[in-house]
């Protein structure tokens, strides 16, 4: 374990030679199939551990939520509607509603939410990891690569590594923000061309096919349904 995250750790620095000491492992693909999910249960447990002491040092969202309630109902508009029985019935249930939305979707602390994320964080990275590998590593190949799948899958994995920087989450309240997907992208290059020994240019053309892919098979998608749903409507206004 202390080795995975040693290499790890060397890799998010952008250094080849982690990169090349995992293409020579004897099964680079299991190797960096732990690693990836190595990593993504020290994220997910020190992410649950900060978010504890977020939500104890927090003040309690049902005493917000009180106050800021107290504060509408002093309004005129609301003294306006108050005798109305329908409007007080509407008001209680939109603003209930809204309560057991927002507060998460603005950073409120949620210790289910990041309990469930030592299930779902492993299972995502892992996904992403598997399906940007094997896409890569067909253009990588196209473009004169070298390396094997295996190699490509464990080279790859190593791309994971700047999901530590979301270790600062330990701290309360600390946010890590858009580097993390930049970093990625720049360990992803590296990967690329230790693997399978490409020059820069064609490094990077395999680094970035990927993404140009999977935009296009997300349009081509996101068309077909407007399409579906244009007949739909269509068929039901007939």
């Amino acid at each position: 374990m202390k080795r995975m995250i040693r290499l790890a750790w060397d890799a998010l620095f952008l250094s080849e030679t982690p990169y090349a000491k995992m293409r020579e492992r004897a099964n680079p693909a299991l190797y960096g199939l732990g690693l990836v999910v190595l990593i993504a249960l020290a994220v997910a447990l020190v992410g649950l551990v900060g978010t504890a002491l977020e939500w104890a040092t927090t003040p309690s969202m049902a005493d917000i939520q009180s106050s800021v309630l107290e504060g509408m109902q002093e309004m005129d508009w609301y003294q306006e509607f108050e005798s109305e029985e329908e409007f007080n019935k509407a008001f209680s249930q939109w603003y209930d509603m809204g309560w057991s939305v927002f507060p998460q979707l603005f950073g409120a602390p949620s210790l289910a939410t990041a309990g469930a994320r030592i299930i779902f964080l492993p299972l995502g990275l892992g996904f992403v990891w598997l399906l940007y590998g094997v896409v890569a590593h067909l253009f990588a190949r196209m473009l004169g690569g070298q390396g094997d799948l295996g190699q490509t899958l464990g080279c790859t994995a190593l791309a994971v590594a700047p999901q530590l920087l979301n270790l600062a989450t330990l701290l309360p309240y600390v946010v890590i923000g858009g580097v993390v997907g930049t970093w990625t992208l720049l360990c992803r290059y590296t990967a690329l061309k230790t693997c399978h020994r490409l020059n820069w240019s064609r490094a990077l053309a395999a680094t970035l096919l990927p993404y140009v892919a999977f935009g296009l098979l997300l349009s081509l998608f996101v068309c077909m349904g407007g399409a579906l749903f244009g007949l739909i409507v269509g068929g039901m206004s007939q």
